[in-house]
């Protein structure tokens, strides 16, 4: 069940304050973030969690190497410029 550690609590060295595990497990556009084995594994087995939950291309997806900072902005940018055309 992939809501099993929903309710755990961790620190969250990205965003600096703890969190639930539930908003870890999807805060990557419904994807687990990329740090979650480091701030996880002390709590339970959190490789075997996203080896059992987890695709192989999702895996992938998670633990890709990060974006430039100007590229994420870049895409943000594109993004807000398309809802705008939308309204």
């Amino acid at each position: 069940m992939i809501e099993q550690y929903d309710e755990k609590e961790g620190y969250c060295k990205m965003l600096g304050h703890f969190l639930t595990f539930d908003y870890c497990r999807s805060s990557n556009k419904g994807l687990p973030c990329s740090k979650i084995l480091d701030c996880w594994f002390q709590h339970f087995p959190v490789q075997e969690f996203i080896s059992n939950n987890y695709s192989e291309e999702e895996q992938k997806q998670i633990f890709q190497a990060p974006k430039l900072k100007i590229l994420s902005l870049g895409e943000i940018l594109e993004e807000a410029q398309e809802r705008l055309k939308k309204q």
